[in-house]
Formats: C-alpha cells, structure tokens, sequence
C-alpha cells in the first residue's frame, strides 16, 4: 500500500508508524515541502489501494503540520 501511495504522491519522503503508551498510533509522515502536502491531500483516496489503506484507520484524532528537526 505504501509504494502505491508513493507512486502517486509528489515529494512523498516516507512514513513511521509509532505506538503510544496509551494504545493509540501516531503515524509521522515526511513531505519534500508544504506544497507536495497539500497537494496530496487533494487528492485522498483517489487509488483502490490507497482507499484499502485509509480504511484501516478507525478514528482520525486531529491531523496537523509541523517542521522536522
């Protein structure tokens, strides 16, 4: 699912999936620039495959943007 999305993805650079002591997952994904972000997010789920893989997320907590350092 991951090359799927890579593949149709600009400027995707890659994910990590962590789990935290509470249970609940924090998925870290790295973007070349706020640009490539943005414009993936206008696409969603635009791919079977990439349905598949939004569709294994029960709950979507918040989403947000920040700086990696």
């Amino acid at each position: 699912m991951i090359a799927d999305f890579q593949a149709d993805r600009e400027g995707f650079l890659g994910a990590k999936l962590v789990q935290l002591s509470d249970g609940e997952w924090l998925d870290i994904v790295e973007w070349r620039s706020s640009a490539d972000y943005a414009a993936s997010r206008t696409k969603g789920g635009n791919l079977p495959r990439i349905q598949a893989f939004f569709a294994l997320i029960d709950e979507l907590v918040s989403m947000e943007e920040g700086t990696l350092r």
